[in-house]
């Protein structure tokens, strides 16, 4: 982070880092193999799911997601399951909740989130609640401004609702410049 000194590891954390890399080498190995082989099943998706809560960063596996998405969606559509679809759909949102709580900035969390809803099975209603959490987090953060863009779009929240919501959060805080660039 900017401005922390960085010092010698321990010996405990050493060994956490490379418990953790080996933990990520494992499961990136076995993505690979799913992803280049395009095998959608549970046991795939359970690894990429285990991958991104890791490594949010990780942008070919939330490219993988999509596919994967793409074929559960086509299998559900086909046999007329709006109970399935809406579940598999809810299942990715719950993957990028838990992705951005280990990186509320990962630029491929947040747009796989706004991906998800733009299928338009899902509901708005939460996604107000979750930013809020995230602002409280860092009320500078541009990718849950933008995101937050996106979601009064889709909900028609006006204007003046939204001129005062960030007049809020600038009297919390008056250098929030995603504050006052999410003005209009």
């Amino acid at each position: 982070m900017h401005g922390i000194p960085r010092g010698a590891l321990s010996q405990d954390k050493q060994e956490a880092l490379a418990s953790k890399s080996a933990k990520l080498r494992s499961l990136q190995n076995q993505f690979h193999h799913f992803h280049h082989n395009k095998i959608y099943d549970k046991e795939a998706l359970e690894v990429s799911t285990k991958l991104l809560e890791l490594n949010p960063e990780h942008y070919t596996a939330w490219n993988y997601r999509k596919l994967a998405v793409h074929h559960r969606l086509n299998q559900s559509e086909s046999e007329n399951n709006e109970d399935s679809i809406k579940s598999i759909l809810d299942e990715e949102l719950r993957l990028v909740e838990n992705a951005l709580r280990n990186n509320y900035k990962s630029y491929g969390a947040w747009y796989h989130r706004k991906w998800v809803l733009s299928k338009g099975h899902s509901s708005t209603d939460r996604e107000l609640q979750l930013l809020d959490k995230f602002q409280k987090a860092d009320s500078r953060n541009f990718h849950a401004w933008n995101y937050r863009r996106f979601i009064t779009s889709l909900k028609n929240i006006s204007d003046k609702d939204e001129l005062e919501y960030t007049t809020d959060m600038i009297c919390n805080n008056f250098s929030n410049y995603s504050a006052w660039h999410n003005r209009r």
